[in-house]
């Protein structure tokens, strides 16, 4: 992925995102969560002096409001499961820029670990998902797929470009910890429908929002 002395600026932005999404999910080898996730109490930590980083390159000043919120649900759930002190050094510079959610008093009951989750080692990364029965999927799917390319999706085209972010990314409405607050595009139903499969509260939440909205509802294809 050495992207140096490349002519060609889409393919060069194309390994450039693959390194940052490399750097996003594989700061710790592959690992076994507790049974019991320790609370992450923010009074311990205030929010004014946590440093997270995040690998933005020069020409990513901007973030949409749907991308920045994406952003900040994954923060704020890894902050829930007090995870945040996974993320690799090189997701270190955009913490100024994330301002996390409020969270909640205890870590909701949809976060528990599945026994997959128990007795597999997995990136730390699939833990801050919470659909249980998509942390499975991605569990047992694990080597079948792109994760780089996952990663980037799954941010809505945060480091590829602002149009994206409504083809094969993901949305999120409301609190980040439940999985009604969170949206599918067509895009990512499209692509990655596989990891979407038994996430029956996933995808009523999704079309909840596209009725609202009036459009059809999403059929996703497993």
């Amino acid at each position: 992925d050495d992207w140096t002395g490349l002519t060609d600026p889409k393919e060069r932005r194309k390994r450039q995102n693959r390194l940052h999404a490399r750097a996003w999910r594989e700061p710790t080898k592959p690992r076994l969560i507790p049974p019991l996730i320790p609370y992450l109490d923010s009074s311990t930590a205030p929010r004014s002096t946590w440093t997270i980083k995040f690998p933005l390159s020069p020409d990513h000043h901007l973030l949409t409001l749907m991308q920045y919120n994406v952003l900040r649900a994954t923060m704020t759930n890894l902050a829930i499961l007090s995870l945040l002190d996974a993320l690799p050094i090189e997701c270190g510079a955009a913490r100024d820029l994330i301002q996390l959610l409020p969270t909640p008093e205890s870590i909701p009951p949809n976060f528990r670990p599945t026994p997959l989750q128990l007795s597999v080692p997995h990136e730390f990364w699939i833990d801050a998902f919470p659909v249980p029965e998509m942390r499975d999927n991605l569990i047992r799917l694990r080597g079948a797929y792109d994760q780089d390319e996952l990663c980037l999706d799954l941010c809505g085209g945060l480091y590829e470009g602002f149009d994206e972010v409504e083809i094969r990314g993901l949305l999120v409405w409301a609190d980040p910890w439940r999985s009604d607050g969170w949206e599918v595009t067509e895009g990512f139903a499209k692509k990655w429908g596989f990891v979407l499969r038994g996430c029956n509260s996933l995808i009523d939440s999704t079309n909840r929002y596209r009725t609202a909205r009036g459009e059809e509802r999403l059929v996703v294809e497993v």
